[in-house]
């Protein structure tokens, strides 16, 4: 079955400077893959044959060639996106810091102890990301250890 293919047809010469600077220079790999295919739809490749170098499904080079389409060498940028929301608060945060502080040796203690002020449980690793932003230290300076663990 012959699929529909869709190409970039007027590129001007500083759009096409510009998308060969992002594929050969750009830091992030998704935009130099999205650089990249706009240049090869330039070339005629087919979506097919874009998306087989690219390593992408054809719907994703379609989606980059109709951003590019609208929003020129500027719709290559990754879009803000929101994460996860916190689960603890800024004062539940703050309660977990001086309380993790409170007890450094024991951390199986600390999360329990969260546990029964913020009503929250949390993991190690979210301890170990609190202290180390509010703290602003090195990874290995901060050392949680698992119950069972060393």
């Amino acid at each position: 079955m012959n699929m529909p293919n869709k190409f970039i047809t007027n590129l001007s010469e500083q759009d096409h400077a510009k998308l060969f600077e992002c594929y050969q220079t750009s830091e992030n790999f998704r935009v130099r893959n999205r650089a990249h295919a706009i240049v090869l739809s330039f070339q005629r490749y087919s979506i097919d044959e874009i998306a087989a170098i690219c390593g992408v499904h054809r719907t994703a080079v379609s989606r980059w060639l109709d951003r590019f389409n609208e929003f020129g060498v500027d719709g290559l940028a990754d879009l803000q996106r929101e994460g996860r929301p916190p689960t603890l608060n800024e004062e539940e945060q703050e309660t977990a810091v001086e309380t993790a502080l409170e007890k450094p040796k024991f951390p199986h203690r600390q999360l329990s102890e969260i546990k029964t002020e913020t009503g929250k449980q949390i993991s190690q690793y979210t301890l170990k990301r609190l202290l180390k932003k509010r703290l602003s230290v090195e990874t290995n300076q901060i050392r949680i250890v698992e119950k069972g663990g060393c």
